[in-house]
């Protein structure tokens, strides 16, 4: 039977009512205009007949004495699985929200397939939702959101319904092999990823000490060093959720810009909003904000259920600190940290996930998280998703929100999603954390025109700049044409030079001398004309000073 990787079966060790882990997503869809009968209950009817196929169907086994693995589920009961809400006039988003808060609060039971569907409709605007959840031990947010676009259609006239819990190709457990030589062999290379991984973590740990000692520049944060927030409140098991929306195409021209990566943007406008949102509560942080960023390590192709990632820290910007420039700070910070972990092995840095996430974690469960140096400020994860609009059954996908679990010694979560020329924000935090969540949208629809005013200054700036640099450069090109033209130095143009040639040979007699040249005359050039003027002043002049004065004669009164 397929069995759980230890990186997997962390999130189930880890997991208390305070802390679930989960993670979810929000999909809104439009139904079609033209449909006649109720859209949402033949939806649900269609989607049920669908049979449910591993790994949907499986459950969680583990013991004292054995790995834990996943089992078929004998009693597997659908109706428990698919649930259909609806939400009371006016079935405003804020409504839809408190909703999903509170189902994103709720624990899975392990006792059954560890995923839940939630069909919510009576939204105003005639849309309904579809609210999955499904255990981190299941899969990543990236694989969450694969398994959801299968689902889905190109077109509006498809009609085929594939419902989530169907099995499909991509949906696959990694095989637990009972052959001997396979478990040799897998041994074998066990021991060579630990030791690759051992001398991985200890060459970081020992970067991290002398750069933690001023010894050594290093570009990895070090571990719990990060500024104490409002944002590393103890959170309990309740939930707020929000969700907002940015443009795609702007997003893009910020980055192309200031020749940075899309992610750096939509980090950076995060930093901005929160800086913001804690200066709302009047608190200024020490020092800049350190996120947490999930970077996938699953290899091209490789499509199988579980978690493939890695946690890494990224300093954020300086308080204060202009938007492009703090955009640029995000970059090189960014770069810089992947520059470290991708000179790790992928087992180096899992491991490294791992141990900080745990000891986080631990903290938690002793109940001195609060006393301890937060690990991070804020989780930001990005995951990229189709640039085309899909269907369901011919319901337009309007919006998919995205939501994850909260980390350990964090208040809340931030993903982003990209879908259809826009970038889907979901957050999730602590109920009594962040009481006021529904402003974070407001905040960064604030941050993003912020960073794209300044992004225009920017440019402006740079053609400017530029336009002085050619006007210099012009200038001084013409100032040293005109200084050589004075001198004598400036290159004669050829027609000039092939008529002067001309007149030589003209000048030359039969006998091959050269003709007298004529200091005078209409014939001759500007400076033959300008030399021989100036030798007939002089003349004057000298024969003027060599004339007797001239006796000066005074008239009688």
């Amino acid at each position: 039977m397929p069995t759980l990787s230890f990186y997997d079966y962390a999130f189930l060790l880890t997991e208390t009512a305070d802390s679930p882990k989960h993670v979810a997503g929000v999909q809104i869809f439009r139904p079609p205009a033209d449909y006649d009968g109720d859209y949402v209950s033949d939806l649900i009817e269609a989607m049920k007949k669908r049979p449910a196929g591993p790994p949907f169907d499986f459950k969680l086994k583990s013991s004292l004495l054995s790995k834990p693995e996943w089992v078929q589920d004998d009693n597997f009961d659908l109706d428990y699985h698919v649930r259909r809400s609806r939400l009371p006039k006016p079935g405003s988003r804020h409504q839809l929200m408190e909703l999903v808060g509170r189902l994103h609060s709720i624990l899975l039971d392990r006792q059954r397939p560890l995923w839940e569907i939630h069909i919510i409709d009576g939204l105003e605007d005639g849309c309904f939702a579809l609210y999955v959840k499904i255990h981190h031990s299941y899969c990543d947010g990236a694989t969450l959101v694969r398994l959801l676009i299968e689902t889905l259609n190109t077109s509006a006239d498809d009609q085929r319904i594939r419902a989530n819990w169907e099995a499909t190709h991509t949906a696959t457990f990694r095989e637990d092999s009972r052959d001997i030589g396979s478990k040799v062999d897998r041994g074998v290379g066990l021991f060579r990823r630990t030791v690759e991984t051992v001398t991985d973590l200890g060459g970081l740990v020992g970067r991290m000490t002398m750069q933690r000692l001023g010894l050594q520049p290093g570009h990895l944060p070090v571990p719990f060093t990060a500024p104490k927030t409002r944002l590393n409140s103890v959170v309990t098991r309740a939930r707020r959720a929000a969700v907002g929306e940015l443009p795609l195409d702007e997003l893009k021209a910020i980055s192309k810009g200031t020749d940075t990566t899309l992610n750096d943007v939509v980090v950076t406008i995060c930093d901005i909003a929160l800086t913001r949102y804690l200066r709302r509560h009047h608190q200024t942080p020490k020092g800049p904000l350190v996120a947490q960023m999930p970077v996938s390590l699953r290899r091209d192709g490789n499509a199988q259920m579980g978690n493939q990632l890695a946690i890494l820290p990224v300093t954020l910007g300086r308080v204060g600190q202009d938007p492009v420039r703090r955009l640029k700070a995000v970059s090189r910070s960014a770069a810089e940290v992947k520059e470290d972990a991708a000179a790790m092995s992928p087992d180096a840095v899992s491991l490294y996930t791992l141990a900080m996430q745990g000891a986080a974690q631990a903290g938690e469960l002793l109940g001195v998280a609060e006393s301890l140096p937060p690990l991070g400020n804020i989780l930001i994860s990005n995951v990229p998703g189709p640039r085309v609009p899909l269907y369901l059954w011919g319901a337009k996908l309007v919006s998919a929100y995205p939501l994850s679990a909260i980390p350990p010694g964090l208040s809340m979560n931030i993903t982003v999603f990209s879908y259809d020329g826009k970038f889907d924000i979901g957050f999730i935090a602590g109920y009594d954390a962040v009481s006021d969540i529904e402003v974070l949208p407001e905040f960064i629809d604030e941050a993003f025109e912020a960073l794209k005013s300044a992004t225009q200054r920017h440019l402006l700036r740079a053609r400017k700049s530029r336009s002085k640099a050619r006007g210099r450069g012009r200038r001084a090109a013409n100032k040293a044409n005109t200084r050589d033209k004075t001198s004598g130095l400036s290159t004669p143009p050829k027609k000039t030079v092939a008529r002067k040639k001309k007149l030589t040979a003209a000048r030359k007699t039969s006998s091959g001398r050269t003709k007298p040249k004529v200091d005078s005359g209409p014939g001759l050039n500007g400076r033959s004309r300008k030399k021989a003027a100036t030798s007939r002043s002089k003349v004057r002049r000298k024969g003027t000073r060599d004339r007797p004065a001239t006796p000066q004669v005074t008239a009688p009164n």
